[in-house]
């Protein structure tokens, strides 16, 4: 019988998953499935480290499934005695999961920029899934859904991982390039070849830092709050220094606040407009903070990203024929839950810091 274990943490502080969604799904769809009687499926919930180890010694599961928040290069996101934000790099569970190697046949890392924590795993694992960039909560379900279906009917980890990809494009999601299936066999000749490599190898020049992407956010006052609530959703590119956000309360005390706003906005790489009616309204915001960004936008030397707070007719303002966020630029007040809203424009903003960091 093989054994799936499900670890899942979604700390206070962190964007709002549907891990109770994702987690009935798996069930129900290894429940129905033809070979049903030869699974077992365990799960744990709001997972510490130390839960990890335990519930690899208790269960001895063949399959590890993991669902929640990924930070790239930090690790994955899991919870402290007090439930906040823990994170556990990949290097660590290799070290782990390789003391449980000859039970472990994969490992699911199904959460955002998994991809680095599943190549350390695989290297002692023979097959693990990561996900090469952020991946939303329905496409990651969708795969869940069309992998289990797969290994409930018998079929080998490949094909579960190609059907789980499938699963993601046929809901009508663009994310079925996410995420990344690497074989131990695979990397360990990666890490041979590289080994080989080191000694002839010429010194390496040195490289200049990479400096975080300046992120200027232009909004009116009385949007504060909201601004607040992005900032928030943002606050990880900024721990991870990726991005480097300013706005005008940052002006220190008996700071000439026109010459520093005007300072920022030619510095900055990205300008997020916060579109309302009150912005729309606030002749600062549209004479200087707007006609500045769309000059430099026009020239290639910023890009500007409309995020749509409030319902305002803004569709023939000078920035309508940019993207908007969130997604189809459904004002974030119009949302059930603000938290999806604002989670989706964070996503689109990591996006473009990706392409821009790319193409620097």
């Amino acid at each position: 019988m093989k054994k799936v274990l499900i670890l899942a943490a979604n700390p206070k502080g962190t964007s709002s998953l549907r891990l109770d969604e994702e987690l009935r799904d798996i069930a129900e769809g290894l429940r129905r499935a033809q070979r049903r009687d030869e699974f077992s499926l365990e799960q744990k919930l709001a997972v510490r480290p130390r839960d990890i180890h335990r519930a690899l010694v208790d269960y001895n599961p063949n399959i590890i499934h993991f669902s929640g928040h990924g930070s790239g290069e930090e690790g994955l996101v899991f919870e402290d005695e007090s439930g906040q934000l823990k994170l556990v790099s990949g290097d660590a569970l290799a070290g782990l999961f390789e003391l449980f190697a000859e039970q472990i046949e994969c490992v699911v890392l199904n959460g955002c920029y998994s991809e680095v924590q599943a190549k350390a795993i695989a290297q002692h694992i023979n097959y693990v899934v990561g996900m090469s960039q952020a991946i939303g909560d329905q496409a990651a379900i969708e795969f869940a859904v069309g992998f289990y279906d797969a290994l409930g009917a018998g079929r080998p980890i490949e094909f579960a991982y190609n059907l789980g990809c499938s699963a993601i494009r046929m809901a009508g999601i663009e994310e079925h390039l996410t995420p990344v299936l690497l074989k131990k066999s695979e990397v360990a000749d990666t890490v041979t070849q590289k080994d080989s490599t080191i000694e002839t190898k010429p010194e390496p020049m040195s490289q200049p830092e990479k400096k975080a992407i300046e992120v200027f956010f232009s909004y009116a006052h009385e949007d504060e709050n909201l601004r607040n609530e992005l900032a928030k959703h943002l606050k990880l590119l900024e721990r991870q220094e990726v991005i480097k956000a300013w706005y005008d309360r940052d002006i220190t005390a008996g700071g000439e606040w026109k010459t520093e706003i005007e300072k920022q906005l030619k510095s900055a790489q990205i300008i997020l407009l916060l579109v309302s009616s009150d912005f729309l309204a606030s002749d600062f915001c549209w004479s200087v903070e707007l006609e500045r960004a769309m000059k430099r936008h026009e020239v290639g030397e910023a890009r500007v990203i409309p995020i749509i707070l409030r319902e305002v007719d803004w569709h023939e303002a000078p920035f309508a024929k940019l993207q908007a966020l969130p997604r189809n630029a459904e004002p974030v007040t119009n949302w059930g839950n603000r938290d999806q809203a604002f989670t989706d424009i964070a996503r689109g903003i990591r996006r473009v810091v990706e392409e821009l960091v790319r193409t620097s």
